[in-house]
């Protein structure tokens, strides 16, 4: 997983070419500085030996998403199993290698009837598509007796939580999976990019009223301004009043494999607000 304790950020200049990279570190912030140095000065050695300044423009840090934890989950030996970070519009996300989740967004409805809806074509059901999502992740669970998923609703679609098979969030055999159930395209390259599977645990805040979203960088959430603590404070507070998802089904085996994985779907579930009967966001 691409979580850390700490993450440090540097700049190296060299024969008018400029490369920033993000060092990260579970130890302390020296070490992550000392990472991101040496990144950086790799970076800017392979611009000046191509001598391409296309590759100066070239987004180097596409897998860097630092975000600053607020708790990890670790397992009997000391290793992290999940960790929960604060992504850039301030929500709780889950981020782990444990639990394989699958987002499925449902289209935008089209206009109701009328002239507009009959000029646009007639409006598919919300149900409609969630029918036919369901019947892919029940013929891809009949494929193999053991495979299981927790089957959530969210505000725009569908989120699984698949108890199994364990799947590595960067192999290819979790990409043919992704596209087979028809997941949201981003999501799955984000998994991929970050070495996580990841769920959002908190609304998203315009969906919630709370307006105003400040950029949310990294370093603004370490060290949040007067104005950056006003708007968490109410975000949180509105939090209280929505959940993130409900769950609907179970399809297939669902029984958690182990005492890991048991917690990690507790704690999904309760900061999630699962069963609390709360309007989703």
């Amino acid at each position: 997983m691409r979580v850390a304790r700490f993450w440090a950020r540097a700049q190296v200049e060299e024969q008018g070419y400029g490369r920033g990279a993000w060092g990260s570190s579970d130890a302390r912030l020296e070490e992550a500085q000392a990472i991101a140095e040496e990144k950086a000065r790799q970076k800017v050695a392979e611009v000046v030996a191509a001598d391409d300044w296309s590759l100066h423009h070239y987004d180097y840090e596409r897998h860097d998403m630092p975000e600053p934890i607020v708790q990890d989950m670790h397992d009997a030996s000391g290793d992290r199993i999940a960790a929960i970070t604060i992504n850039r519009y301030g929500a709780n996300v889950l981020n782990t290698a444990r639990l394989v989740f699958v987002d499925v967004d449902f289209p935008e409805p089209l206009p109701g009837p009328g002239f507009v809806g009959r000029l646009l074509g007639r409006k598919r059901p919300v149900e409609d598509f969630q029918g036919a999502a369901l019947s892919r992740l029940s013929a891809w669970a009949q494929e193999d007796a053991a495979r299981g998923a927790r089957v959530y609703k969210t505000a725009a679609g569908l989120r699984y939580l698949l108890t199994f098979p364990a799947m590595a969030p960067d192999g290819q055999d979790t990409s043919e999976m992704m596209r087979e159930l028809g997941a949201d395209p981003l999501y799955a390259k984000l998994c991929q990019a970050q070495g996580s599977f990841r769920a959002r645990l908190s609304p998203k805040p315009w969906r919630i009223g709370v307006s105003g979203t400040p950029k949310l960088s990294y370093e603004k959430l370490e060290n949040p301004s007067a104005e950056a603590r006003a708007w968490m404070f109410k975000y949180e507070d509105a939090c209280r009043g929505y959940a993130v998802c409900s769950l609907i089904d179970e399809i297939g085996q669902t029984r958690p494999p182990d005492d890991n994985t048991a917690r990690l779907i507790a704690m999904h579930d309760e900061r999630a607000g699962v069963g609390k009967g709360l309007p989703l966001a």
